[in-house]
């Protein structure tokens, strides 16, 4: 996939992105370090984690809010309110006034202003890029898994060297990389009233109403439901796998944690080729079974490479796979419900992924080899939904 095939305002854009996506790891591994140093405390560490999850049940509001308001504005307001935010936490450190309830509330409202932040950009993709959806948004994809792929290596010498606290000065500073370019986008949108709770609700309610009478989108819903209750069911416990189980050292555990990053990154160079060579309705459900089988691998070999290696065939048939389906909703959505129809699914969807934490922290206290076939079942079942939906006609 030839970036130099989309237009340069979008690659700009995707520059800009990268960039802000890198100082996203930063905060990602300054915030738990910080606490540990406040707290010592592990629970106090994954507490603020699922912190970051509740504002997807604001999703749907943040869809009305995409829907009705210029987008490239929400898009310059969030990047300006996180870096704010972001430079509050060592702000408050220098000041001796840092308290942990901080962290939680800014942790929280940080994950709202993304939640904005990647809802207005996939509403304004067709805007921005034009021409090739398929390829556009695999290169999103692309940028957002190199930024996996090597922000977390980054994360840890920046840390290293200079500490959490001052890391995050550099985070504050990756947003101008969006704030930029986004500057350089023309409007495309319209502002309209949001209107108060009423309103708001009449706005969800018709986004709700939408997705349930369109078959398609409805079936695609349900299969990243599905899929990401899979997917976190296994993914939840594997560090515990790798070292309860495979009795890996610290080395062995992250090469299997690399081998995630690098599947991501696969699919987003693979999916625009395959989406040329085979039809949609084909690709999808194709894609899927080769995740199962990726999965059903893991659960079956003692190999210690083999958990890392199904996460990286599940995850670039995952990328592929997301490409597809924003391409397919860009396409098939009206413009004045694309935020709403987002917002909808994206509670639908990361909602389901505390449920399959759960469910995987409960399975590996009989069987923990066995969360890769409730995975793999996950994957068979979003095949079947293609295959019994309007998605086998694509």
């Amino acid at each position: 996939m030839a970036l130099t095939q989309l237009s340069g305002t979008y690659t700009a854009f995707l520059g800009g992105l990268f960039i802000s996506r890198l100082g996203d790891a930063l905060f990602t591994f300054a915030i738990p370090w910080i606490a540990y140093e406040l707290t010592r405390s592990a629970i106090v560490m994954g507490s603020i984690f699922a912190v970051s999850v509740l504002p997807y049940l604001f999703a749907p509001v943040v869809g009305v809010v995409v829907d009705r308001r210029d987008q490239r504005q929400l898009m310059l307001a969030a990047d300006v309110m996180r870096a704010v935010l972001v430079g509050l936490i060592p702000v408050l450190h220098l000041l001796g006034l840092l308290e942990l309830w901080h962290l939680y509330a800014i942790s929280f409202v940080l994950a709202i202003l993304a939640l904005l932040f990647d809802v207005s950009t996939a509403a304004a993709i067709p805007h921005i890029a034009g021409g090739d959806l398929t390829r556009a948004n695999a290169a999103y994809q692309m940028i957002n898994q190199l930024a996996d792929l090597t922000g977390p290596f980054l994360a840890g010498i920046i840390i290293a060297v200079i500490g959490g606290f001052h890391a995050l000065w550099l985070d504050a500073l990756s947003y101008g990389a969006t704030f930029l370019t986004v500057m350089r986008l023309p409007a495309w949108s319209k502002n309209s009233p949001i209107g108060g709770f009423g309103s708001l609700f009449r706005g969800m309610a018709q986004g709700f109403r939408w997705l349930m009478r369109d078959r398609l989108n409805l079936a695609l819903s349900l299969q990243a439901m599905v899929g990401n209750f899979g997917f976190i069911t296994a993914f939840g416990v594997l560090m515990y796998y790798l070292r309860s189980v495979l009795h890996l050292d610290a080395g062995e555990s992250g090469l299997n944690y690399s081998l995630v990053g690098a599947g991501g990154l696969l699919g987003s160079l693979i999916v625009v080729p395959l989406a040329r060579r085979f039809r949609r309705g084909f690709l999808i459900p194709a894609l899927l079974c080769v995740g199962m089988t990726g999965f059903l691998f893991a659960a079956w070999s003692p190999f210690w490479l083999a958990p890392g290696m199904a996460f990286g065939i599940a995850m670039a048939c995952n990328v592929a796979w997301n490409a597809i389906v924003h391409a397919v909703r860009q396409e098939t959505v009206p413009p004045d419900m694309l935020g709403r129809v987002f917002g909808i699914t994206r509670m639908l969807t990361r909602l389901a992924m505390p449920l399959g934490a759960m469910a995987g922290g409960l399975i590996s206290r009989f069987d923990p080899a066995a969360v890769f076939v409730v995975a793999a079942v996950a994957k068979g079942l979003e095949a079947v939904i293609a295959l019994c939906s309007p998605i086998r006609k694509l």
